[in-house]
């Protein structure tokens, strides 16, 4: 793995110091009160926030839970973020609008044998068989099941 152009990691995996290491890494070492010098922790540090740049905003009117969308969706994070792991620099990918959102709820389909999905509101049929019940061999969207209502996205 190369940072800045330094090699901080060999090819066993073993960690290399000496070389220049990404500001971005110096950002958590901070926060967290990491000596990459003496290789442990400064004694009494009271951590800090991480300083990230914000690179994905959504307006305050707008609620995205990524629990939601990762464990019941099954979304990978480069649906909406791209290939963050080849970005040199992580920028945003998607436009993350209202109509980008509806459009990605209309057309992503629905597994239904995820496991979120295998549970029972009051006992009887599974919460996947009735969706297959009432949508037979449909595609099964988050629209489908209420993923178009506002108050999914807005308070």
């Amino acid at each position: 793995m190369y940072i800045d152009g330094s090699e901080v990691v060999d090819a066993s995996g073993n960690l290399k110091y000496g070389g220049e290491r990404s500001p971005e890494i110096a950002k958590i070492y901070a926060a967290i009160g990491w000596d990459p010098e003496e290789r442990t922790y400064i004694e009494g540090y009271e951590q800090k926030p991480i300083q990230w740049i914000r690179i994905h905003n959504l307006p305050d009117l707008a609620y995205f839970n990524h629990a939601q969308h990762v464990s019941a969706g099954q979304i990978e994070c480069q649906t909406c973020h791209g290939p963050v792991q080849e970005m040199e620099e992580v920028y945003q990918f998607s436009e993350l609008t209202m109509g980008w959102c509806i459009n990605c709820h209309r057309e992503t389909e629905i597994k239904g044998d995820n496991g979120y999905y295998a549970g029972s509101i009051d006992g009887s049929a599974s919460i996947s068989d009735r969706l297959v019940e009432r949508f037979h061999d449909e595609k099964i969207t988050a629209a489908n099941i209420g993923g178009l209502e506002c108050g999914k996205c807005h308070y």
